[in-house]
């Protein structure tokens, strides 16, 4: 296994291409490889089975194309059928001449009843072809359903943290934990001041950590409510006469409709899926800035010069003004690099010295790279903030993305050679999703020269599951479970709240906040045609709070998926089902074991 050390990550664009990704690439295709070895997978049965189904498969595509040809020579021939017969009856009706009459009557007779066996014909092939298709497809099948069976002791193997357990194993710098423990919650908390949000608009659906050279991070894929206007629309029609006059002077009364449209806005419930990247580090400790995407990627030379030449005068117009405010703590300086100031922004700054500890020229370098790099990596697709100890990344390709929370089921595959494919594309999407979040941090020198000694935190811990993996056990379960039955919204926000120890059990309140909503209309005023003011009637949805309370019980099994299966019936885990009154609904994801409980305790 190629080595890294922690130069290697003073250039993490040059790293990730040259050595990162293809020793990843080679370490995903061992993992699969060793799944297969461990999992006792016989891959040529496997292949042979899989040979078998597309060889019939393949005939039975043949035999498809053929029936299919066949179907549409018997529609052309019910169309000749048909037109024989009407022209037929049209040429009798049509002629006087009896003779004539008969013997194209006759003509038709024939055509049509040659077209008849034609037709016959074509039907009695057509039935056989179909099957002969209904024969192969269910050889086919058979030996599909025998690949799956080949696969299955493999797919027992199958994780959600796969491909997070290669970070590690391809380079120690960067390591990614199996679940996102107290230890390094009160890390987080104590040393850089993290804390969980407590609100009732967001839950983790999905939560990361790790750390780089031992400074922590941690990925929180939340689900977000917030409110917005919606505008809901009515229609009222109206009717009116009036008298008009024509061009001799002469009047007439005429009827007249029209149909009033009024809008009425009200606010209402959305949801959205929310990806960020938070990490600790004490290097500039009193700094705090901010920065956003500006699609230099997406830019030429030339424009990127035109873009940095007018920045750099509204720089100086900034700078102008900083020193005639009076206010000496908030004067901002311009950094050499106009193009960095440009293109990376941080115009908010609230500590220059430390800034530029922070960023050396060495860093500068690194994150023009990353911001114009878009053939290795993203490009400038993310958010930068800074505030204090803590810092924040916003990706817009993390928010796209499901591969750190990849169901694993969607990576299953019949055929161990596609199944081995898709296994290692995720694996090598993975680290470039993970990889180019991470970038911004790597690219600050000074962050990895910051290494973190061994910590050691004042206070225990005193649950055994954090909440981020609380909510984000509740949330692999079904939702209807917790939800309020008079919800009408669209989403529904659970949030987790620790009641008590059960041992290595934490039991917690999951509440679920929802919207109930209640059918109102609007009366609108909208002048008609008619010169009158009428009153529109406009449905909406009033929108008020509910939330319902359901108690369940996380545990940190420290297992992985293999080993909590083959101790599920002695580990104690049922005595938990029976003890706690479960209504069945289990999960095991990334080593929480969690249920619904029917009743409090």
């Amino acid at each position: 296994m190629e080595t890294f050390t922690g130069n290697d990550l003073l250039e993490p664009i040059e790293i990730y291409r040259s050595r990162l990704k293809d020793a990843f690439h080679d370490n995903a295709e061992k993992q699969f490889q060793e799944m297969t070895d461990r999992a006792k997978t016989n891959v040529q049965a496997n292949q042979d089975f899989c040979k078998i189904y597309y060889d019939e498969m393949a005939i039975v595509n043949r035999l498809k194309r053929s029936r299919n040809w066949r179907i549409f020579f018997l529609v052309m021939t019910f169309i000749l059928v048909t037109a024989a017969m009407v022209l037929g009856v049209l040429f009798v009706i049509g002629k006087i001449d009896v003779a004539n009459a008969i013997l194209f009557g006759v003509l038709c007779f024939v055509a049509g009843i040659g077209l008849i066996v034609l037709a016959i014909f074509l039907i009695k092939k057509i039935t056989e072809l179909q099957s002969e298709i209904n024969k192969h497809l269910e050889i086919a099948e058979k030996a599909k359903a025998d690949a799956w069976n080949e696969m299955l002791s493999l797919f027992n193997l199958y994780e959600y943290n796969m491909a997070a357990s290669l970070m590690t194993k391809t380079t120690p710098l960067l390591q990614l934990d199996p679940v996102f423990d107290g230890e390094k919650y009160e890390f987080l908390h104590e040393k850089y001041g993290y804390e969980a949000y407590q609100g009732n608009d967001i839950s983790t659906v999905f939560v990361q950590s790790g750390s780089i050279l031992g400074n922590p991070f941690v990925f929180e894929k939340n689900y977000v409510q917030t409110m917005r206007d919606h505008t809901y629309s009515g229609h009222l029609t109206i009717s009116w006469t009036e008298r008009v006059y024509d061009g001799n002077g002469k009047s007439h009364t005429e009827h007249r409709t029209q149909t009033l449209t009024a809008y009425y806005a009200a606010p209402e419930p959305c949801y959205y899926l929310d990806t960020w990247l938070i990490y600790g580090n004490e290097a500039a400790p009193n700094l705090s800035f901010s920065r956003y995407p500006t699609n230099v990627n997406n830019m030429s030379d030339k424009q990127i010069e035109r873009f940095v030449k007018k920045t750099d005068k509204k720089l100086d117009k900034k700078v102008a003004k900083d020193l005639t405010d009076g206010d000496d703590t908030t004067n901002f300086t311009k950094m050499d690099n106009d193009e960095f100031d440009a293109l990376f922004g941080g115009i908010d700054r609230d500590n220059e010295v430390e800034y530029r500890l922070l960023f050396t020229p060495l860093a500068q370098k690194n994150m023009l790279a990353l911001l114009k790099g878009k053939e290795v990596g993203f490009g400038d697709d993310f958010i930068f903030k800074k505030k204090k100890k803590l810092n924040y990344i916003k990706s817009q390709h993390q928010q796209n993305s499901d591969s750190l929370d990849k169901d694993p089921e969607t990576l299953k595959h019949f055929d161990w050679k596609e199944a081995k494919a898709i296994f290692v594309n995720y694996c090598d999407k993975y680290l470039k999703d993970v990889f180019f979040d991470l970038a911004p941090l790597i690219s600050i020198p000074l962050y990895q020269q910051h290494k973190t000694i061994e910590y050691m935190y004042e206070n225990k811990f005193n649950h055994n599951v954090t909440q981020a993996e609380a909510e984000a056990a509740a949330n692999s379960h079904n939702i209807n479970f917790f939800k309020h039955p008079a919800t009408r919204s669209l989403g529904v926000i659970l949030k987790s709240r620790f009641m008590k120890q059960e041992e290595d059990s934490d039991i917690c309140e999951i509440t679920a906040h929802s919207f109930q909503g209640f059918d109102r209309v609007e009366y609108v005023p909208v002048v008609g045609g008619d010169g009158k003011t009428h009153m529109v009637p406009v449905p909406w949805i009033e929108y008020d709070p509910i939330s319902k309370v359901t108690p369940i019980l996380v545990k940190d099994t420290k297992q992985d998926k293999v080993t909590f299966d083959q101790s599920y019936g002695s580990g104690g885990f049922n005595d938990l089902l029976n003890k706690f009154n479960s209504t069945g609904d289990i999960i095991y994801k990334k080593r929480i074991f969690s249920f619904i409980m029917k009743d409090k305790n």
